[in-house]
């Protein structure tokens, strides 16, 4: 009597390695969709917050060193009426010590920046864009996950900061300007623009418009059947012009 001879099944494919915190940063800037599809299965933000982090103070240690604080401080005063109305009440001395005190701030407020600005921003635009996607796309996803993608997301701003680094340190100090520190906008090619109009141009990034690309791109990997990537534009789209308008009604309201 023939024996049959059953065929042993081939063994289950072994599941692909998750890229490392490197590998995602690198993917991120060219293969988005590819590299957010593998964030999302596992988030993991700790390393690319410590590299935004150690720029965004290379960055500070950088303008604080190279900027004329004083006179940045002025044009700041300027750009604010109220600020400006109660300068015009001091005398010269006055006028010049108040300067160089508000100079000093602005340095400490732009080293502190470069610690806490990003982790602190990351929070509130994830929750932000978190609370968006729920209510507007129903995204099946936890907050852990919306602020990895977030984290990823503004990579390309975090170059902005690292590119920023070398040219600030060859830039005449009266040229520089810490708020707006890289000709990435348009509002570094017009000149000497205030008030309102100032926020719109300078959201108009590259970098900036690179990275809600990206967050778009993050979100709709994080449920592609809830948000497909068109929606998750639109609602990107959205929620950035909300935030604009306001902060520029905010700033008109106060210049």
């Amino acid at each position: 009597m023939a024996t049959t001879t059953v065929a042993a099944p081939d063994p289950a494919p072994e599941p692909q390695s998750a890229m490392n915190s490197f590998a995602r940063m690198a993917g991120v800037i060219l293969s988005p969709s590819k590299t957010f599809a593998d964030i999302v299965k596992s988030p993991k933000w700790l390393i690319p917050m410590i590299v935004m982090i150690v720029i965004s103070l290379g960055l500070a240690i950088t303008l604080g060193q190279r900027a004329d604080w004083v006179q940045v401080s002025k044009d700041q005063i300027e750009k604010n009426k109220f600020a400006s109305r109660q300068m015009e009440q001091l005398n010269d001395q006055q006028r010049a010590q108040a300067y160089e005190k508000a100079a000093g701030r602005s340095k400490i407020i732009r080293e502190v920046r470069g610690v806490i600005g990003w982790p602190l921003l990351l929070v509130i635009v994830s929750g932000i864009y978190f609370g968006a996607f729920k209510l507007l796309g129903g995204i099946r996803a936890n907050f852990a996950t919306a602020f990895t993608v977030c984290t990823f997301a503004h990579l390309p701003v975090a170059i902005r900061e690292l590119l920023a680094i070398p040219v600030n340190l060859i830039r005449e100090p009266s040229l520089i300007d810490p708020e707006n520190f890289l000709a990435s906008n348009p509002a570094a090619f017009i000149g000497d623009i205030s008030g309102w109009s100032l926020v719109p141009l300078t959201a108009l990034d590259l970098f900036a418009l690179w990275s809600l690309a990206l967050l778009a791109i993050g979100f709709s990997a994080a449920d592609p059947k809830k948000v497909p990537l068109g929606k998750s534009f639109g609602i990107a789209l959205t929620v950035w012009g909300s935030i604009l308008v306001f902060f520029t009604g905010l700033a008109w309201i106060f210049t």
